[in-house]
């Protein structure tokens, strides 16, 4: 099942199992194994599997391909017309 922190806060999305939320997830699709740190932030996203996105990070409107990692407080976006994608093994 996927793992909620105490401070996790999930609205209008969809969680695999083996996740761990800890931060803020808003109207996203997240597969199996992503992380999401404390304080971080992914809002009208798409997050592949075993994507680790570090605390303090913003995430907006992006599509992460398998094992991505968002480092700690980057802000990435994109636009609900036009995503931002990120390739696979990236590190951002």
């Amino acid at each position: 099942p996927a793992k909620y922190g105490i401070d996790a806060n999930v609205k209008g999305s969809l969680i695999a199992d083996g996740c761990i939320i800890e931060g803020q997830v808003e109207d996203s699709i997240i597969f199996r194994g992503v992380r999401v740190e404390k304080g971080a932030k992914v809002c009208g996203c798409i997050v592949m599997q075993d994507t680790v996105i570090r605390a303090g990070a913003t995430l907006k409107y992006a599509i992460a391909d398998k094992n991505v990692t968002i480092t700690e407080n980057r802000m990435l976006m994109g636009h609900s017309n036009y995503p931002l994608a990120i390739s696979k093994f990236s590190i951002v």
